[in-house]
């Protein structure tokens, strides 16, 4: 599941696969600015790391590579919804 906020300078996703366990803050962000003409939208992602004094078991790291790849995914899709919305911005004026 991932959630999605909106805001004036973009939008927010962020990724939960371990919500409801001991893990449940490690979250997959992604913040995608708002669509800017020949710019595109700059895109920001960030998750805390594991490390060597808690690192992920095997499956729990599938299940990170899994959740990254859902928000990569999900984010592609914002960008090319705020680009075909800023196209047709345009298009009216």
């Amino acid at each position: 599941m991932i959630d999605r906020e909106v805001f004036d300078w973009g939008v927010r996703l962020t990724a939960h696969p371990f919500r409801g366990t001991a893990d449940h803050a490690m979250t997959i962000s992604s913040e995608i600015r708002n669509y800017r003409t020949r710019r595109g939208s700059e895109v920001l992602i960030s998750f805390p790391a594991a490390s060597m004094q808690k690192p992920l078991r095997l499956l729990a790291a599938r299940t990170w590579h899994m959740a990254l790849g859902q928000i990569i995914k999900e984010t592609t899709a914002v960008q090319t919804e705020m680009r075909t919305t800023a196209s047709k911005g345009k298009k009216k004026s």
